[in-house]
């Protein structure tokens, strides 16, 4: 995981761990390794918390197994179906926001009419959700639908007990679930499986595009990563950063010899003792021509001037 933060392009180490958790499955991965981190610090330690640890590494091989699936990328048949579920998860879960807030609105009135007095517990948040969300797959409760328990006020059973009192509106709760179990089974699973067939088709129109490009996705990613597995991968990072110190020193080495060529090449600039002393004794009888010129010139002048002029 460190390896492929480390070998991504950009060069500050925030853009590379933006660049790594922009795959999903490298998600996976940073999820997977801190879940099974968790698992093994709980397992050094003395009961109950041993037993916890267990549990988390059964809940965390789960990651382990869905992770199998990256490699079917490489197959042409495996590739774009895998493809398929990964953009089906996310048309789902906008699904998932919409089913919520149905499931909710049924859930939280059937739970306050049919238990008006029961105390605020996370067992009655529990039950808001647990019978309606059953009955999505086809679970619809139904011996608990209609109770025809005998109730009323001041009334007794036939042997002397006194009859519980009747719930108010508990006629309501079927007929609120009739409407619920219509807009959830068959109108947003419908839905639902409508969208799920739509990008089917859209994957499916370009299966031997993305199966390329999964291929060569996958071949990329196993190529920038070190040889050895974990636990040995260790030696990989050691040989690694061996080799980018020396790389770094060996550039610094280049980098002072360019420093003091270039430094040469600027004293032959700014002290250019033998190509200025041949320029200057090259330039000698030029500049013996101008002043001998100068002199001449104005040695004629009073030649050209009447010496009237001077007295």
């Amino acid at each position: 995981m460190s390896s492929g933060i480390l070998m991504s392009e950009p060069g500050k180490l925030s853009q590379k761990i933006k660049v790594w958790l922009q795959e999903y499955w490298n998600i996976t991965d940073l999820v997977a390794i801190s879940v099974f981190l968790i698992g093994a610090i709980l397992r050094l330690q003395n009961p109950p918390y041993m037993g916890y640890g267990r549990v988390i590494y059964c809940v965390d091989i789960i990651f382990w197994y869905i992770r199998v699936l990256d490699i079917f990328g490489v197959n042409k048949y495996l590739g774009p179906y895998v493809m398929m579920i990964g953009k089906m998860m996310i048309d789902m879960l906008y699904f998932v926001v919409i089913m919520l807030v149905v499931l909710m609105s049924f859930g939280v009135a059937r739970q306050a009419i049919l238990h008006p007095d029961e105390e605020p517990t996370w067992r009655l948040a529990r039950n808001i959700f647990y019978m309606p969300y059953w009955m999505i797959y086809g679970e619809v409760f139904a011996d608990q639908i209609d109770r025809k328990t005998p109730c009323g006020d001041n009334l007794y059973d036939e042997d002397g007990k006194r009859l519980p009192p009747c719930i108010p509106g508990a006629w309501l709760t079927p007929a609120i679930m009739a409407c619920y179990l219509l807009v959830a089974n068959i109108l947003l699973v419908n839905l639902l499986i409508a969208v799920f067939n739509n990008t089917f088709f859209e994957v499916k129109s370009i299966s031997n595009q993305v199966w390329k490009f999964q291929r060569y996705q996958l071949i990329m990613t196993f190529h920038d990563r070190p040889v050895l597995p974990p636990p040995m991968i260790i030696f990989s990072h050691l040989y690694i950063l061996i080799v980018r110190v020396c790389c770094r020193w060996k550039k610094h080495k280049e980098g002072d010899q360019d420093e003091r060529d270039r430094g040469l090449s600027m004293g032959r600039t700014f002290f250019p003792s033998r190509h200025l002393s041949s320029n200057l004794w090259g330039s000698v009888p030029k500049v013996l021509f101008q002043l001998w010129t100068f002199w001449f010139f104005f040695e004629d002048i009073p030649l050209l001037i009447p010496e009237a002029f001077f007295n």
